[in-house]
């Protein structure tokens, strides 16, 4: 049985909310960390962003993303969002089609991975990404 992976960043990423125009601004003390993920976001910064459109993957797109900073009034726009078309929800989680490299959302707020995607990005420059296997990071 092939499991999924939920992917987060070391740090403590900083907590975001979209405005209506489309900006993300930061709600709570915390780092912008090159990967940050929430309700209905997920930021990577221009690095990541590059590697993954390189990699193709079926129903995954990148857009443009804007952060803004209200504590020192700045605007950050070296992210890129991260849109993702498989969406699931958490019982949904034994009847997912995890073959190939593929991204996958939980609850429109938890990112998860493939096996073969999670490989992959092991093997990659990005070692802030840290993995755990199916829900075991979730209360059940």
């Amino acid at each position: 049985m092939q499991f999924l992976y939920h992917v987060s960043c070391k740090g403590s990423p900083a907590r975001l909310y979209q405005l209506a125009d489309g900006t993300f601004q930061i709600m709570e003390d915390g780092e912008i960390t090159p990967l940050m993920v929430g309700f209905e976001y997920v930021l990577i910064d221009s690095a990541f962003a590059e590697y993954i459109e390189e990699l193709e993957l079926v129903g995954v797109h990148i857009a443009d993303a804007t952060i803004y900073d209200p504590r020192r009034k700045e605007e950050i726009r070296s992210y890129k969002q991260l849109k993702i078309d498989q969406r699931f929800s958490s019982g949904m989680i034994r009847d997912l089609d995890l073959e190939g490299e593929r991204f996958l959302l939980m609850d429109d707020t938890y990112l998860f991975v493939s096996p073969d995607l999670r490989r992959r990005l092991e093997s990659s420059p990005f070692r802030y990404l840290q993995f755990t296997e199916g829900l075991s990071e979730f209360a059940v």
